[in-house]
């Protein structure tokens, strides 16, 4: 018996067993610039941008602009670093709480998620998104969802401001 230790939305440790030689299937992540690398297959991407096929996955407009704005501001006019104004705009907007409102107030959104979860008992599902690993994303989000929702195993490898 081996185990996969992960965190869960609340940071607190969780432990799935598996049996040598059975593969862990779950949510997991990815940004575009990874698929490559981490040779994802397309069938098991969901793209969770605008315009990617699946909106009501994606961020609304006005928290994308929003968030963009906020920083912008900090990289223009406090000097912050790329990747430092993208998570402090992240939790400045309070992002997460605007987006999990979103998801879980929108019953497309919640059925999909349903879906997608189920697909990820059988194979592993990445939701992709543009972000790389050290910038906070949605699709993070959609995984805490997915597991406080409908149980779904997740993987999460990006931070989490």
């Amino acid at each position: 018996m081996r185990h996969w230790i992960g965190y869960n939305w609340r940071h607190e440790v969780m432990t799935i067993r598996w049996s040598p030689g059975e593969k862990v299937r779950m949510l997991r992540e990815a940004g575009l610039t990874e698929l490559k690398m981490k040779r994802v297959p397309a069938a098991q991407c969901v793209f969770v941008s605008r315009k990617r096929g699946n909106d009501e996955l994606a961020p609304s407009d006005e928290l994308l602009f929003e968030f963009k704005h906020r920083a912008h501001e900090l990289c223009e006019k406090m000097g912050l670093h790329d990747i430092e104004a993208h998570n402090r705009a992240f939790r400045d907007c309070e992002y997460e709480r605007h987006f999990r409102s979103q998801i879980v107030t929108n019953p497309k959104a919640l059925a999909k998620l349903q879906d997608i979860s189920r697909r990820a008992e059988t194979e592993d599902i990445y939701f992709v998104c543009y972000e790389g690993p050290r910038k906070a994303c949605h699709r993070r989000i959609l995984l805490r969802i997915c597991q406080e929702q409908f149980g779904a195993r997740v993987q999460v490898d990006g931070v989490e401001p």
